[in-house]
């Protein structure tokens, strides 16, 4: 995978609309063709985007798939916490709408994550979203620790193993969600929401 960077608002006008033409593309593409059976060439002509451009910045189809939804992936996941607030369930509520939040997205990109969910990628696009939840997860064990929740982890190596657990579970059930044909959004909140550990805060209802 290249160290380019992806889609997001440093990009100028016009890189963003190639990315996005790019992103479409894969995505229409991928209603018929799976991942591994795509070309640069095939995706370029689908998306108005000269093979030069692609290659100045990517060097498959698989990288530019991989590179564009971990960066939405991550983008989604980031969940500003308050110093000054001290309620663990109304920051509870903020982790809350960002887990409905990027269901709401592998639900809009659906194409795309089966796409490489089934392709060669499987394991790469796995650990990258992987390292991403991990990291977000080991942010809010230390939030909880800081706020005095009982049961959460304070000791640092605890707390990294906690991260380690909630990310490889939160990544394992999107991945099935995605593979299937559920859409009920709020329901598979709550039902992911229900395997955080016993001690994560629950929202202000």
């Amino acid at each position: 995978m290249t160290t380019s960077t992806p889609g997001g608002p440093g990009l100028d006008p016009r890189a963003e609309r190639t990315r996005r033409a790019l992103v479409d593309a894969l995505n229409r593409l991928l209603e018929t063709t799976a991942l591994d059976e795509i070309s640069v060439t095939s995706l370029c002509r689908e998306a108005g985007v000269h093979r030069t451009t692609f290659y100045g910045h990517h060097e498959s189809v698989h990288d530019f798939a991989i590179e564009q939804y971990g960066y939405e992936f991550d983008a989604i996941s980031v969940v500003d916490v308050d110093p000054s607030e001290g309620d663990p369930s109304q920051v509870a509520g903020r982790y809350e709408d960002s887990l409905r939040s990027l269901l709401e997205h592998v639900a809009s990109e659906r194409a795309g994550y089966r796409g490489l969910l089934r392709s060669r990628s499987r394991w790469l696009f796995h650990s990258v979203l992987d390292v991403r939840i991990r990291h977000r997860a080991l942010i809010a064990v230390q939030v909880w620790a800081e706020r005095g929740v009982e049961g959460a982890p304070t000791d640092p190596g605890a707390q990294e193993e906690a991260a380690a657990y909630i990310a490889g579970g939160l990544v394992g059930a999107m991945e099935t969600w995605a593979l299937g044909d559920d859409d009920d959004i709020a329901a598979a909140t709550e039902r992911f929401t229900a395997l955080l550990p016993s001690w994560w805060p629950h929202p202000t209802a």
